[in-house]
């Protein structure tokens, strides 16, 4: 085979305090499906065919335990491990996954110790029809990184991806047609910023946003259009201070998509980081949990 190489984004892995209220906001609220659970795990699903996108555990406070990553097949996923481990990433070795979606991963830390689990062989469900109101899966996973650029850097050259956009204070990565499936943004503490699922249109996007400001879930930031992956965009802080965005409209890219730089995405500062000048800046509230 050729170079290994990651293929996608799977999931994210959220500790909660409470899991049973935490599931609940994520079902009534937010649009997902529960796929499977055990004692203290809940899987949740969109209406694509991903077994899970989102993962809730219980044991405390805000924390983000894992990003779960997709190779193509088991030798994808030795290659990657002996490449990383070759070039000297933290790893730990290949084994077959317990838990209700199976597969076979190892896994990787990043420059910070943050934890990515890159699997095959993970089962799939039978794809639905796209809802007027809910996620089809995750989008992306944006990263707060002291040295941003360094930690692209380690994933393009271990894992394969490839640089779509660098802003004055963002890069994105992808590694797949999706625009970008990570973003590292600069700030001092390796934490996460915010977790983003993919919305079927414009259209469900906004039923989507309805649906949260009358449950008691105002826009945090949006609706807007973003400049770099050029997809619509609205945020939301949910009950245990994970910052989420409904997204819609991701640009697809190619080879021959031509990498943006600062410059290219310099932008007047009343636009507010929203290409349509119509939403305000983020609120407050979102910053201190981006941080």
């Amino acid at each position: 085979m050729g170079d290994p190489k990651v293929t996608g984004l799977r999931s994210a892995e959220f500790q909660v305090p409470e899991l049973k209220l935490a599931t609940k906001f994520y079902e009534e609220n937010w649009g997902l499906e529960v796929a499977a659970a055990d004692r203290d795990t809940v899987y949740l699903r969109g209406t694509g065919t991903a077994h899970h996108s989102l993962i809730l555990r219980e044991g405390g406070e805000k924390k983000l335990l894992a990003v779960n990553l997709a190779a193509d097949n088991k030798t994808a996923v030795d290659g990657l491990y002996e490449k990383a481990r070759g070039l000297g990433a933290s790893v730990e070795a290949p084994e077959e996954l317990g838990g209700p979606a199976g597969g076979y991963g190892f896994v990787f830390h990043d420059l910070h110790g943050r934890d990515y689990r890159i699997s095959s062989d993970i089962t799939e469900h039978a794809k639905k029809p796209a809802a007027k109101d809910r996620p089809v899966k995750i989008s992306h996973v944006v990263l707060n990184s002291p040295d941003r650029e360094a930690q692209s850097s380690q994933f393009i050259d271990l894992l394969g991806f490839k640089l779509s956009d660098r802003t004055g204070y963002m890069d994105f990565i992808r590694c797949s047609s999706d625009h970008h499936a990570i973003a590292y943004t600069t700030i001092d503490s390796p934490t996460l910023n915010h977790v983003a699922f993919e919305m079927p249109s414009h259209n469900a996007l906004m039923y989507g946003a309805g649906r949260m400001k009358q449950t008691g879930y105002p826009t945090e930031w949006g609706v807007g259009r973003h400049g770099p992956g050029n997809n619509i965009f609205a945020y939301f802080v949910d009950p245990n201070g994970y910052v989420i965005e409904y997204t819609a409209e991701v640009q697809q890219v190619d080879d021959s998509y031509k990498v943006g730089m600062p410059e290219d995405w310099e932008r007047p500062p009343e636009l507010q980081g929203d290409d349509w000048g119509f939403a305000d800046g983020a609120s407050d509230r979102m910053r201190a949990h981006t941080k």
